[in-house]
């Protein structure tokens, strides 16, 4: 078990700080009473284990080379429509 501190941690783990601050599913810890941030190297290491998906069909990844008329006209239709009237902006200016 060793602690490793927030840009120990961005470092060891090739992040940036800014990004440990935001990902709230990496195993962290905070001392009482202080705004200092510790990072488990042995959980970080546990933790990128885990995150990896092993793939035994590498078929299921690719995607069809071509596309039918029909599933053309199905994907066309699931896109949403976005109405052509004023939009409001706060600045006047684009108004």
């Amino acid at each position: 078990m060793k602690p490793l501190t927030l840009a120990e941690a961005a470092q060891f783990l090739r992040m940036s700080r800014s990004s440990l601050y935001q990902r709230k599913d990496i195993p962290r810890y905070r001392r009482p009473g202080s705004r200092v941030m510790l990072f488990d190297q042995d959980e970080l290491e546990a933790w990128l284990k885990g995150g990896r998906i092993e793939v035994h069909d590498p078929s299921a990844l690719e995607m069809p080379k071509t596309i039918e008329p029909h599933q053309a006209r199905e994907i066309e239709m699931s896109v949403v429509a976005i109405s052509s009237g004023p939009v409001y902006h706060r600045n006047g200016r684009y108004r």
